[in-house]
């Protein structure tokens, strides 16, 4: 016998699974999960993130539901070793949402609840259109950045920049982004403004600086505080700027305590010891890109 569908009960999440977009997306919903706990949280992701994202010693909320979702990697493919290789790949799969609608239709099903509201990182430009259709034109959407950083600003940007020709002006000072007065043009992301410009990666920025202003409310990874200026911008542009705060600041009070063990590999303990204070900056790349190793030493 089918299910009686409810409204307004069930949140579609749609995170970008790489790099800890995935992972930062899911620690806000396990936190908004267990603050709501008759709300039902669908979250779509790849069989890949979704083994390391749930697994038992995570302990997400029984109200948020993973489904899995098309990677794109073709059986018996061998990758070349370059790091966007399996984007590109998701994004060709993902097209424009959809191999995800069968999904979201079977979640409904199974859950008895139309989804009232789509939850998705930036990325995941689609997100909006997904969203009407799911709600018949009523449901909201949330795009949440899984990152605050440069790269956010110049995807929004990206349309602007693409009519800027870099050649021989890589040391130009951007003028349009607020907050950033000394960048130059030739610090931008790959893919902003050189690089394959037509590869699925560079496309889907194009299209989600086209699709940020129609969200609904756009929650970003920082303090109001911290970046007054560009918080403002923001606010002049889209409907709804939420300041969600740091998510590792926002971790519930359940989850599993940082391991109380470290294993110094490369000895670096012993080398910031003999350092004074105040005299070594870290550098993170994340944990999608590596430096080949003549940029490391």
């Amino acid at each position: 016998m089918t299910k009686n569908i409810t409204r307004d009960r069930h949140v579609a999440v749609l995170p970008f699974p790489f790099s800890s977009h995935a992972g930062r997306l899911l620690t806000l919903v396990r936190r908004l999960a267990a603050a709501a706990p008759n709300v039902t949280f669908s979250f779509y992701s790849t069989p890949k993130s979704i083994e390391s994202l749930f697994s038992p010693a995570e302990r997400v909320p029984g109200n948020v539901r993973p489904y899995a979702v098309p990677d794109g990697v073709p059986e018996g493919h061998v990758f070349s070793g370059e790091p966007v290789e399996p984007v590109n790949l998701y994004l060709t799969a993902v097209g424009e949402g959809e191999s995800l609608r069968g999904v979201l239709k079977a979640a409904e099903a199974e859950t008895g609840r139309r989804i009232g509201c789509v939850m998705s990182d930036a990325f995941m430009w689609f997100a909006g259109d997904l969203a009407e259709e799911m709600g018949n034109q009523r449901s909201r959407q949330i795009i949440s950045f899984a990152h605050f950083s440069l790269d956010n600003l110049a995807d929004y940007h990206y349309s602007l920049m693409r009519q800027t020709d870099i050649v021989g002006r890589e040391n130009d000072i951007v003028k349009f982004i607020p907050g950033f007065s000394e960048l130059r043009l030739g610090d931008l992301p790959t893919g902003v403004l050189f690089g394959n410009l037509e590869s699925p990666f560079a496309i889907m920025l194009h299209k989600m600086g086209r699709a940020l202003p129609k969200a609904t409310a756009i929650g970003i990874n920082s303090f109001e505080e911290l970046d007054p200026d560009i918080i403002q911008d923001l606010k002049s542009k889209f409907k709804m700027i939420l300041n969600v705060s740091p998510f590792s600041a926002i971790s519930l009070p359940s989850s599993p305590p940082p391991p109380t063990s470290y294993t110094d590999e490369y000895g670096c303990i012993p080398w910031l010891d003999n350092r004074k204070a105040a005299s070594v900056a870290y550098i993170g790349f994340g944990t999608f890109a590596t430096p080949p190793p003549v940029e490391v030493l």
